[in-house]
């Protein structure tokens, strides 16, 4: 048996009804965050997506027990940093903060995005996101009251998607609404126009990950940087300002690449948006959380601009 098959049920583990519910009533009386939830629910898709570091996904390696020998070995070399409860909960660490051989991908933190929603948004109000992403900005929406309404590619997360929405409109009597499309946001969706009061979203960072291996993602149809740019950026941008009624608010969360390829994607989104001709209203700073040492690097010999904020662009329509 390989190390996932030995350790399965405590890598993703699954919980009750019961569980699940004081989770949900713990983050909207302020005092959680969704971790089980959204573990439930994405954490096995999200090692199965390829990282920004390292050559394979966090799944394939899991199922490779000659790396899962070396990265053991390698946990043990880094007490202070490694100090979970179990192994498998430092094995966990290193597919998030290591990546030296697969990097498992972020989700969006719930609480940054509840404090933009509540900015930005009453209940009742229709919110878009171009790219949903594993389900925190879903959650936040629905939980707080606000009809989400979402497009993403990927088939198996979309799927994953409905059927925490459908558990959200079962047990949660003043939730709000859900409609997932199982497409590009570049792709024009009938019916959109003119429907939403706001758009939040988190956008690919061209090809510093990828989300399974379904064909409709930007990176696998437009693998080219320029020609990314022109056929998924300028059309989602476009787009989501078609679902924007008038004087709505779109906010976009990306960064400049400062690491590995530089990709100044924060300018060139900033760019591409004024060129639409949208009001600037502010840029707003979202922390991004990574396990360094007093030094302010990681402890696995990784030096890379992680753990720096990250910028929301704000815009009128």
């Amino acid at each position: 048996m390989t190390y996932l098959e030995d350790n399965f049920s405590e890598l993703f583990p699954r919980f009750t009804d019961d569980e699940l519910l004081k989770d949900i009533a713990n983050y909207r009386k302020g005092s959680g965050k969704l971790f089980k939830v959204l573990k439930h629910y994405f954490e096995e898709e999200m090692y199965k997506c390829h990282g920004g570091r390292g050559s394979s996904t966090p799944m394939q390696v899991l199922h490779d027990d000659e790396e899962m020998a070396k990265i053991l070995s390698f946990i043990k070399t880094k007490p202070k940093f490694y100090n979970g409860k179990n192994e498998v909960s430092n094995v966990k660490s290193f597919f998030r903060n290591s990546g030296r051989v697969a990097q498992k991908v972020a989700n969006f933190p719930i609480k940054e995005v509840t404090t933009i929603y509540e900015k930005y948004t009453k209940k009742g109000d229709n919110i878009f996101d171009p790219s949903c992403g594993f389900g925190s900005r879903m959650s936040a929406c629905m939980l707080g009251g606000r009809n989400y309404i979402g497009t993403d590619p990927n088939p198996t997360l979309c799927n994953r998607l409905k059927d925490l929405a459908k558990f959200y409109i079962s047990n949660i009597d003043d939730c709000g609404n859900c409609m997932i499309f199982q497409q590009g946001s570049e792709v024009y969706k009938e019916g959109l126009s003119n429907t939403c009061d706001f758009a939040f979203t988190s956008p690919p960072y061209f090809d510093l990950e990828r989300y399974g291996p379904d064909s409709g993602q930007s990176i696998t149809k437009f693998p080219k940087y320029e020609d990314w740019l022109e056929h998924y950026v300028k059309p989602t941008v476009k787009n989501t300002i078609d679902y924007v009624k008038p004087d709505g608010l779109i906010a976009i969360n990306t960064k400049n690449m400062t690491s590995g390829k530089k990709y100044p994607l924060f300018d060139v989104w900033f760019k591409i948006m004024e060129s639409f001709d949208l009001e600037h209203v502010e840029n707003i700073s979202i922390k991004q959380n990574s396990k360094r040492d007093y030094k302010g690097k990681h402890y696995t010999g990784v030096d890379t601009d992680f753990g720096e904020s990250e910028g929301v662009m704000v815009f009128k329509v």
